[in-house]
């Protein structure tokens, strides 16, 4: 890859905190296991004028998911469920559901919601709850126990409903294994990928480096937008669909793990052919309904590069958080790419596609 090229990343990026549009960025492109760029740009937060450090720590948001969605597959390998099983099978609160057609009609499902429903966001588990009455629950258990007391808002398999569905996996991994979710990731993910700079709640010594959280222009010093004070104070919610705080370097390993097949430095997480199932296209396309992509195990999925708009090879995976950060793993051309940044409502679409764009740019082989 063109190193000179490359600079185009932080031309661009610098051109957008000049706008105003972020505070900072650290980004990280690495092909063939080989890291060629990896850059810290801007402050780590609007007003707080420190300079962006490359080991700066992110709220993953929703990228906590694809971690989740690993520790599911690990359970998967060694027999502990199946994709079609009924998920009341092990989580007996999801038993006697039912579907709300409207507001005064209630209907049995047509199908027990499976476990495969939980990766593919097809399970109509769902609640109008923001993100602050979702941290008035202090536990995972409590909090999947009132979930499973709303009636589903679609039949099984009918929608793609995205948020909940990844809860409620990351709850099945700690019941099937008996652990607390954020032990089982930590032991079977984190430590043996070298990610040590990757926690749920992370330790007041790291507070430093924390890259500050910008709504509308302003720093959020506290992420107070993102979660209360009391559920930080106490740090005892860990989720499926969220949570994760990391670093581009530590979440570039886990991108790593996933394009050699499972396995990075001689730890071998997954089986080469699970890992070919994240990007099988699982659900039919009109319920994904994004040009050119379906939606795979977890992921989204590349399926024509040209209707997509975006230069990812047929077959890459993705996804993003929504404050900011994005992350691709594209297998044809060995290739993956890390954008850390925190700003609330920040296009993540636009910057995905510019990002990709100036990365394939600099591939010249």
């Amino acid at each position: 890859m063109s190193s000179e090229r490359l600079e185009n990343v932080w031309k661009w990026l610098d051109r957008v905190i000049e706008r105003g549009e972020a505070a900072g960025f650290v980004t990280l492109v690495a092909r063939r296991g080989k890291v060629v760029h990896f850059v810290a740009h801007g402050n780590i937060g609007m007003k707080v004028k420190k300079p962006m450090p490359k080991d700066a720590l992110f709220d993953l948001a929703s990228m906590t998911k694809p971690v989740t969605v690993v520790a599911a597959l690990m359970l998967l390998e060694e027999g502990r469920f199946l994709l079609t099983d009924p998920i009341s099978k092990y989580l007996p609160e999801f038993e006697d559901q039912v579907v709300r057609l409207s507001e005064r009609q209630l209907v049995p499902p047509d199908s027990e919601v499976t476990v495969h429903n939980l990766f593919t966001h097809t399970s109509g588990i769902g609640a109008n709850w923001s993100r602050a009455e979702v941290y008035e629950f202090s536990t995972l258990e409590e909090y999947i126990e009132a979930l499973a007391e709303i009636p589903l808002s679609h039949q099984p398999g009918s929608t793609w409903f995205y948020g909940y569905s990844h809860d409620v996996l990351g709850y099945l991994v700690q019941t099937v294994t008996g652990q607390p979710l954020a032990e089982f990731i930590q032991q079977r993910i984190l430590d043996p990928l070298g990610m040590e700079d990757t926690h749920y709640w992370p330790p007041s010594s790291k507070d430093d480096r924390r890259a500050v959280l910008v709504v509308e222009g302003r720093d959020d010093l506290d992420s107070t937008s993102r979660r209360p004070l009391k559920a930080a104070e106490e740090a005892t919610l860990t989720r499926g669909a969220s949570g994760l705080y990391s670093t581009a370097a530590d979440y570039w390993r886990f991108c790593q793990m996933l394009l050699n097949g499972g396995e990075l430095d001689g730890e071998r997480l997954l089986g080469p052919r699970t890992v070919a199932r994240i990007s099988q296209e699982h659900i039919p396309a009109e319920l994904f309904d994004r040009p050119g992509t379906t939606f795979g195990l977890g992921h989204a999925v590349t399926v024509d590069p040209a209707e997509q708009g975006f230069y990812w090879s047929e077959g890459s995976y993705y996804w993003g958080g929504s404050q900011g950060t994005v992350f691709w793993v594209d297998p044809k051309e060995q290739l993956t790419g890390v954008l850390m940044v925190q700003r609330s409502r920040m296009d993540r679409i636009n910057q995905r596609q510019v990002f990709a764009e100036i990365v394939y740019a600099a591939i010249v082989d």
